[in-house]
């Protein structure tokens, strides 16, 4: 039975990348932001500017810019759509399976026989199909961000310590995490301080180091210019004001996004401090998600797949608890549904764009301070 469960999860996850292969196929041109990263890759090997003028299009480090060159590569493009996507959804399918394997339930728990990675599946992959869609690295950035506390959780110090530095890689804002990581758990300093090596290196691959320095010096000019740019229909806290005709100084929601990431470094040093790695494990996942999409000023709304292996996980673990605690569950596992509005047609998208998704995950983010049982077991 717990095999049949399995295969079932395997299936529904097959099924949806092979209606987006399908979709690809047939539309090949509709290939979402994937045309920035391949003007980044073509740019960089010859020595062409991959950060023009403007507060959009590539806002990566050089870095990705030499991996993504990989998938620039493969002929013809739609083939290289696909691999592309392939590698972060499969990598997804990872996170969701090795958070599988931290469940116990007793037999039945749940009404049936282990079913918790199609559990988990059912609920996580809803949030991810924007992202699947677009191709964007949301998706690979949550398989990591979740590969990586698991790998705290087990004390892996090294395995964890590369996955937060190659989430710098998929995206820069993903600096919070491991800032928060180097500044909370001394055991990872050493690891984290090693692999910036291999990462600055790979953002010097390049026949002209000179060209490299200088693609080095636009990003951070790029980089600044492009968090604090206007007219971006950002799907943050303030985001959602601001579609509510609810306006807020510019000092103001900087200093809330500052006070946010001050607060999740006392929130993982407490639990690191007084209660052990596996509350601080948690609290670091707890921490990065919340800062990376209700309190990032970038963030948009198809990001919101990296909280959704979170909620996830957090609805499967309080289904299974004791029936007082079940509604918890519950109220995540729509939450998670929720985060599926920008793909349930166009209606839907126009009347909750910008505002739902931040909104979902402001009400539901007290339940996820405590640490469900599952984590602990």
């Amino acid at each position: 039975m717990r095999n049949r469960w399995n295969l079932l999860g395997f299936i529904t996850l097959s099924l949806v990348f092979g209606g987006m292969c399908l979709y690809l196929i047939l539309n090949p041109t509709r290939t979402g932001v994937v045309p920035n990263y391949r003007f980044a890759s073509q740019h960089w090997w010859t020595f062409e500017s991959m950060y023009p003028g403007g507060t959009h299009g590539y806002l990566y480090l050089p870095q990705f810019a030499v991996l993504f060159s990989l998938i620039d590569w493969i002929k013809p493009p739609v083939l290289g759509e696909i691999v592309w996507r392939a590698l972060g959804f499969g990598m997804f399918a990872l996170a969701l399976w090795r958070l599988r394997n931290l469940f116990n339930f007793p037999q039945g728990q749940l009404g049936i026989s282990a079913p918790t990675f199609t559990y988990l599946v059912l609920l996580a992959v809803p949030a991810s199909l924007a992202s699947i869609n677009n191709g964007q690295t949301n998706l690979p950035l949550s398989a990591c961000l979740a590969l990586a506390v698991v790998g705290l959780l087990e004390e892996k110090w090294w395995f964890s310590s590369l996955l937060l530095t190659f989430c710098l890689i998929l995206k820069p804002i993903a600096l919070a995490s491991w800032l928060l990581a180097f500044a909370v758990f001394p055991k990872m300093r050493i690891p984290l301080g090693i692999m910036l090596l291999p990462l600055v290196g790979i953002g010097f691959a390049n026949p002209n180091p000179g060209y490299a320095w200088s693609q080095w010096l636009e990003f951070a000019n790029k980089c600044f210019r492009s968090y604090s740019a206007e007219n971006f229909r950002a799907s943050d806290l303030f985001g959602m004001l601001d579609k509510w005709r609810i306006l807020t100084p510019t000092w103001f929601s900087a200093f809330v996004r500052a006070t946010a990431c001050f607060a999740a470094l006392f929130f993982v040093w407490f639990r690191k401090k007084r209660r052990g790695i596996q509350q601080s494990a948690w609290a670091l996942w707890v921490g990065s998600v919340l800062v990376l999409t209700i309190f990032n000023p970038r963030v948009e709304t198809n990001s919101y797949v990296i909280i959704s292996p979170l909620l996830a996980f957090a609805a499967l673990s309080y289904l299974g608890e004791v029936d007082s605690d079940r509604w918890k569950g519950a109220i995540l596992a729509v939450a998670c549904i929720g985060l599926m509005c920008d793909g349930m047609g166009k209606p839907i998208y126009l009347a909750t764009d910008v505002w739902l998704k931040p909104l979902i995950v402001l009400l539901v983010s007290p339940l996820l301070f405590r640490i469900p049982k599952s984590w602990k077991a």
